[in-house]
C-alpha cells in the first residue's frame, strides 16, 4: 500500500523554539515567562549582515572609480522578533514595562543561545503593534555601533615547568591539550 503525502499541509518550524535572546546577562524567555504569560523569541536577523563603507574618487577617462581608503565596517543592526503574552490587560502592560526596564543601557551584551558569541548593542526600538490583544508578535531593533561579533578569544594555560629548555620540541597543542 502507498501512503500519499498532501502537498497543502504546511509542517511546523521547530528552529523558533530553540533559540533565546540574553541581554546584559539576562535570558528574556526565563525572566518574562511564568505561569500567567510568557515572552517567547521567534526569529533573529541582522547577525550575518555586514555592510562595508567603501570611499570612491571618480578619475577622468578612468572606467568605474578608484577605491581611495581603507574600507571600514557600517554599524549593524539585529532585529529580534518575538512573541509575547499574559492573561490579563494589567499582567500583559507590566510584562511589558519589565522588558523595557530590562532592555535599558547603552553597549549592553546581547546574545543568543544557539551560539557562543555576543555583541556590544543598545536597544533602539521595540516595536509593538496595536495593543488589541494580550498576545501579540513584535520586534526588537538593537543598534551594534561596534559592528563585531565577540566570544572566547583565549585560553589561560598554566605552565608547570619553570624553563623554557624543558619545553623544548612540544607545540602549544601538546601544552594545551586540545
Amino acid at each position: 500500500m502507498y501512503k500519499f503525502v498532501d502537498p497543502n499541509e504546511t509542517g511546523v518550524s521547530s528552529s523558533s523554539l530553540s533559540i533565546q535572546t540574553i541581554f546584559n546577562g539576562i535570558k528574556l524567555d526565563e525572566q518574562l515567562t511564568d505561569e500567567t504569560g510568557n515572552f517567547m523569541t521567534l526569529t533573529v536577523t541582522g547577525r550575518g549582515n555586514i555592510k562595508q563603507n567603501i570611499k570612491t574618487t571618480q578619475v577622468p577617462g578612468m572606467d568605474g572609480a578608484l577605491e581611495t581608503d581603507k574600507t571600514t565596517f557600517d554599524v549593524r543592526e539585529i532585529t529580534v522578533k518575538y512573541k509575547i503574552s499574559d492573561s490579563t490587560n494589567e499582567g500583559f502592560r507590566s510584562r511589558v514595562n519589565q522588558l523595557n526596564n530590562v532592555l535599558r543601557g547603552s553597549k549592553k551584551m546581547l546574545q543568543f543561545t544557539d551560539e557562543d558569541k555576543f555583541y556590544y548593542a543598545t536597544l533602539s526600538e521595540n516595536s509593538i503593534p496595536e495593543e488589541d490583544k494580550n498576545e501579540l508578535v513584535c520586534e526588537l531593533t538593537f543598534l551594534c555601533s561596534n559592528p563585531y561579533k565577540y566570544g572566547q578569544t583565549h585560553k589561560t594555560i598554566a605552565l608547570k615547568k619553570f624553563t623554557w629548555e624543558e619545553y623544548a620540541g612540544q607545540s602549544w597543542r601538546d601544552l594545551i591539550g586540545s
